[in-house]
């Protein structure tokens, strides 16, 4: 054992998480009893969805973004120990029993979730990014018109400095359909009769790209869908995603681009239409 490195800490087979393994770091307690990390939790919660958004209250605000936040807040999932529908809060208790009781380890997994919760750059620059989004929503009353639906659909990230523009696409009967917001705060509001899926694709500056769940950087923007929501004040759900600022040679790796195309999208956009 090198000098000065610490001894290893042999932990309990009741302190490690059923999910990944290692010493519960943040735990969590589910209403069905069962104990595990909080981001293990939180993973889990977009796996057994049919999509990686995980709804949550209009209440949480990334305007002032907590870099301490706690992805399991509101969340609600399949437990994946005895697959019943539960939440799960904090046990702040066993988490300082846990850092007391292995403090190197503990460290450990702290470093590594600082990453996922985005407080800093990890390796190979890897820098984690919460992203909300959903729609706001006002019952108009009194109006002669079916248009009865005052609506606002957004997306909102923890790194909107990093964010060149959103790309909408809204149903064929709205003009225009497609709209490109490259100004936060990053919101469309309409008037309207029904709910319908909003298509949104978020691309990033350079020279930062989303990565991908194999650590490879790509340029196409992230792709995210919504289904309005008409029930009382609306919804919203959350992403937790990755970026890398990697600075390239120019021509590094990389075919040569027809004029006007978009390398950061695999697909171009040349109609779109500003929503001012």
């Amino acid at each position: 054992m090198a000098e000065g490195t610490p001894p290893p800490e042999t932990i309990a087979h009741d302190d490690l998480c059923p999910v990944c393994h290692l010493l519960l770091f943040a735990p969590v307690k589910t209403t069905c009893a069962h104990i595990l990390c909080g981001s293990c939790m939180a993973q889990w919660a977009d796996a057994s969805s049919t999509s990686n958004i995980s709804h949550s209250s209009l209440d949480l605000d990334l305007s002032h973004f907590d870099p301490s936040y706690d992805p399991t807040y509101d969340l609600e999932a399949n437990c994946p120990m005895c697959r019943t529908r539960t939440t799960a809060s904090p046990d702040n208790a066993l988490a300082r029993q846990l850092e007391q009781q292995y403090p190197n380890t503990y460290e450990e997994r702290r470093k590594e979730e600082e990453v996922e919760r985005g407080q800093r750059v990890g390796e190979g620059g890897v820098e984690g990014v919460m992203i909300l989004i959903g729609n706001r929503h006002r019952l108009v009353r009194g109006e002669e018109t079916a248009n009865k639906h005052d609506w606002t659909f957004f997306v909102r990230t923890s790194r909107p400095d990093i964010v060149e523009e959103v790309r909408v696409n809204l149903h064929p009967t709205f003009r225009p359909p497609r709209l490109v917001l490259r100004q936060p705060p990053f919101e469309v509001r309409r008037l309207g009769w029904g709910y319908f899926t909003i298509e949104a694709q978020i691309v990033l500056k350079e020279p930062y790209g989303w990565v991908k769940d194999g650590g490879e950087r790509r340029h196409e923007g992230l792709e995210l869908t919504w289904t309005l929501d008409f029930e009382g004040r609306g919804r919203q759900g959350r992403v937790r995603a990755k970026v890398r600022k990697v600075e390239e040679t120019a021509g590094e790796g990389e075919g040569e681009l027809d004029e006007g195309q978009d390398r950061r999208s695999p697909v171009n956009w040349p109609h779109l239409d500003r929503d001012e």
